[in-house]
């Protein structure tokens, strides 16, 4: 069964990600039962269908804060001193969705900048069947920076956090992800951004997109088996491997480096693979440890640390820490590895989160309560060539896996959760011929 789509006015795009690939062959296998809906607005033309608040047109197609003064609220970093601070805000907030299906599991990415003391709040709700809305959830508090307490006296930035104790009647947000309770789940969604600059201040967050992913779960024994190979033929993409073990014990108050760090790692990984234009400077290089080199990757750890999950594995954190170097980035979910053969056709590497026991997928050699690997190519026989951060060294990074078992543990444990990590340049792949509206 494919997944449904909602019609919008135009600009704003949704499409399946059962369509979130290229020109399909005539015999390319149809997509599992599972429904998943990835929804995006990237660029003022998509940010357009929203409602705006006290927003305006910025640079490059984003949306800021107006110049004129606008409605304030305070805010309390609960990792900061204590200190209230008052923000004039903007809002933004997108048309109601229809996905076409009952919503158990949403996602909320973004893509936004934030100069120092700037910051940007994300939230869903869910409109169920009676017609009645959830509550607001918030998905997420960004600030891009991590300069807490600037030279200039000014307001810093805050401690980027998710945000614990929102369960009730109708849902539970487990750090990045809103999970329906069973009976409650919305049949429609809302996403709302809301920029804050310190009162009195010129300096504005910028908006640039956001993307929300829907799904029905997959029922429990309904996993399809091995899609089939569609390239037929081996292509690798040229990234670069980063081992995250060569960092244990690094920076003990951003969880040591070592296991905790795949997220980040991975990201990378991504990041570097599309050139110089696309790495972090070297000046915002300075001053990190790295004895064992590889200093991007304590970096990222550092700037995508959500400050109460204590961990630098906060998907839309990674996703977002990404974008701030020139890169479209979004979370969503893929339904096979057929469907992750068409990013890689098209120069799009892929990150994807899996757990899985080591009898499992003993070629991995290990087994993992949750980690993140990049999806770098095939084999010629269709296997993933993977870039798993788990190894010794940079050198012993490059794995290949066997595809039955890789692709069993990524959609059995994660329902196939995956970053997509491109420049503007670089365009996602075309969706299958008569399936779902292009991205």
């Amino acid at each position: 069964m494919r997944a449904t789509t909602a019609a919008l006015a135009a600009g704003a795009v949704i499409a399946p990600t059962a369509g979130a690939a290229g020109a399909a062959p005539a015999d390319s296998p149809e997509p599992t039962g599972n429904k998943i809906t990835t929804t995006h607005w990237q660029g003022i033309d998509d940010l357009r269908q929203g409602e705006w608040e006290n927003l305006r047109p910025g640079p490059g197609g984003t949306l800021v804060v107006r110049d004129a003064g606008g409605p304030t609220t305070d805010y309390t970093d609960p990792f900061g001193d204590g200190t209230a601070v008052a923000y004039e805000t903007g809002t933004w907030t997108s048309p109601v969705v229809e996905p076409g299906y009952a919503i158990d599991e949403s996602l909320t990415s973004w893509n936004a900048t934030t100069p120092t003391g700037t910051w940007v709040e994300v939230e869903f709700r869910g409109r169920k069947a009676d017609g009645a809305w959830t509550t607001w959830y918030v998905m997420g508090r960004w600030a891009s920076g991590s300069d807490f307490a600037p030279a200039d006296g000014g307001a810093g930035d805050i401690h980027r956090t998710s945000v614990d104790g929102q369960g009730d009647a109708d849902a539970n947000i487990w750090t990045d992800t809103f999970s329906a309770r069973t009976g409650h789940e919305p049949e429609a969604f809302q996403t709302r951004v809301t920029l804050h600059r310190p009162a009195g201040s010129r300096a504005t967050p910028r908006l640039a997109g956001v993307t929300t992913m829907t799904n029905e779960y997959l029922p429990d024994g309904a996993y399809a088996g091995t899609s089939d190979f569609t390239l037929g033929r081996a292509v690798e993409l040229d990234v670069p491997g980063y081992s995250q073990l060569i960092h244990i014990g690094e920076y003990p108050e951003f969880g040591g480096g070592g296991q905790v760090w795949c997220s980040p790692t991975s990201t990378t990984m991504i990041q570097y693979s599309y050139g110089a234009k696309h790495q972090v400077p070297a000046a915002q290089l300075e001053g990190i440890v790295a004895p064992n080199g590889d200093p991007q990757v304590a970096h990222a750890a550092i700037n995508a640390w959500d400050y109460t999950y204590e961990g630098a594995g906060n998907w839309p954190f990674n996703t977002a820490y990404a974008h701030e170097y020139g890169l479209e980035t979004f979370v969503t979910r893929l339904r096979s590895l057929a469907e992750a053969e068409r990013f890689v056709a098209a120069g799009i590497p892929l990150v994807v989160s899996i757990h899985f026991a080591k009898e499992e997928m003993p070629e991995a050699g290990y087994g993992t309560d949750g980690h993140l690997v990049t999806i770098v190519g095939f084999t010629a026989d269709g296997d993933p060539v993977i870039n798993d951060p788990n190894k010794a060294t940079d050198a012993d990074v490059r794995s290949v896996y066997t595809r039955e078992n890789f692709e069993r543990v990524w959609q059995t444990s994660t329902d196939g959760i995956a970053y997509v990590i491109h420049p503007h340049q670089v365009k996602l792949p075309r969706n299958v011929p008569g399936a779902t509206p292009n991205w």
